[in-house]
């Protein structure tokens, strides 16, 4: 299973685990197909993001990370670069957009 962003959720994929509302509703199944009558609802309902079972279908920059994982990507990203400093404000500015969590 990997969590992936509600918007690059493809028609024929698998929930891999239930989505829940903020009441503890389950909102859709695991296993329910997410057709895109589906996904416009989980949209409208403030869904954000949802674990799907397709792993193998998803590209790594398709996937929603975890703060700190999504930190430790852009380390080794960037760990090989000479000392630049505008790199540096790039990579100091995208950790910040991270460690915010707006992403």
């Amino acid at each position: 299973m990997v969590r992936i962003r509600l918007g690059h959720a493809r028609p024929h994929m698998h929930l891999g685990r239930a989505v829940l509302g903020a009441d503890g509703c389950v909102l859709a199944g695991a296993g329910t197909t997410l057709g895109p009558a589906v996904i416009r609802s989980l949209a409208r309902l403030g869904v954000r993001s949802v674990e799907v079972v397709e792993d193998g279908e998803v590209a790594a920059w398709e996937e929603d990370k975890d703060p700190i994982r999504a930190l430790a990507d852009l380390e080794a990203r960037f760990a090989g670069e000479p000392a630049d400093p505008i790199l540096e404000l790039l990579k100091q500015a995208l950790a910040r957009y991270l460690q915010a969590g707006t992403c």
